[in-house]
Parts: structure tokens; sequence; C-alpha cells
């Protein structure tokens, strides 16, 4: 007596192991954009985050400025009254530089300034400022204003206007 063998086919035919490439390739092709672009997101996050951080350590600034009844130029305004962090305020109550001399009226004039309203404003932590690109954030100046361009993305960048108190931030592409 003979018996009917059946040959049994084990795993997966060509056709169908093409159709699962072609699936996972289709797949990939719509997901690979969406993360593609999450460092920018990040980078643009951290721009935001940055930016609002020096904007309220100004308006904090000012603030303290105002509390004490100062209606003119202060040098080295106590911020935190830790004795640290010294800020010179200009006229209009801004931070204007934070330098240890005496000045009389104390303006922002230069990028060392810049770095240090910074530097005197933001805790320690926080990122980086110079003027070369080996630091977070690059600064330059111009009449009373910095800007602190976000080296890892040149295009972000956070702009402090001196005068009048005013914080831009950037974080467009």
């Amino acid at each position: 007596m003979k018996m009917n063998q059946r040959n049994t086919q084990n795993g997966f035919t060509l056709i169908e192991l093409v159709v699962v490439i072609i699936l996972l390739g289709i797949l990939a092709a719509f997901a690979l954009p969406r993360f593609s672009n999450l460092s920018g997101e990040a980078l643009a996050a951290t721009n935001d985050g940055t930016g609002a951080a020096f904007k309220s350590a100004v308006s904090l600034a000012h603030t303290v400025w105002v509390a004490r009844g100062y209606n003119g130029p202060v040098d080295n305004l106590d911020l935190f009254g830790t004795g640290t962090n010294l800020m010179d305020m200009n006229s209009s109550g801004w931070p204007a530089q934070s330098w240890p001399p005496f000045e009389t009226n104390p303006q922002l004039n230069n990028t060392a300034d810049c770095m240090s309203v910074w530097r005197a404003v933001l805790t320690d932590g926080s990122p980086t400022v110079g003027t070369n690109t080996s630091q977070d954030y690059q600064v330059t100046y111009s009449s009373s204003s910095c800007t602190f361009t976000l080296v890892a993305e040149p295009l972000f960048s956070i702009f402090y206007n001196s005068n009048s108190g005013e914080v831009i931030i950037d974080s467009t592409l």
C-alpha cells in the first residue's frame, strides 16, 4: 500500500518576500521625513527655551530696578541679592553690562558687554556665549543691540535691544 505523500512547503515564496519589501519601502518613504526633522525641532525648542529664559531675566532685572525706586542709570545692581550677578543698568533701566568698575552712565556698546549681560542674567548651566563658533551661541553687536546666534543652527537667534529691553526670539527655518 502506497501512501500519498504531500509536499509541504516551509517558508515564504519569492513573491511574498518582494511584496513585504515593497511595503516596508513605502512605509519608510513616509516615516523617514517625519523623523529626519526632529533635530531641527529640538534646536528650535532649545532656542525658544533659552530665549524665553533670557527675556524673563532681562524683564526681572528691569523689575528690580523699578522696585528699588531708580529712575536713571545704576552701577552694580545686585539682581538676586547674593552679591553676585551685579548688573549695570542704563538710563532706561535695562541691563547694559556687568563689569565691576564704577561707571556713571553704563551703556551696552560692544560684544563684551553683550556677553556680560548674558552671563549675569542667566545662571550656571545655561548655554554658553562667545564671539566665535566654539560656544553654544555666537554674539554680534550693533547700535545698542546684541544678536545671539545659535551655532548649531545659524537661522535661530535671540535679539536684545538694550534701549527698550526688547527681546526677540527667532526660531523659524
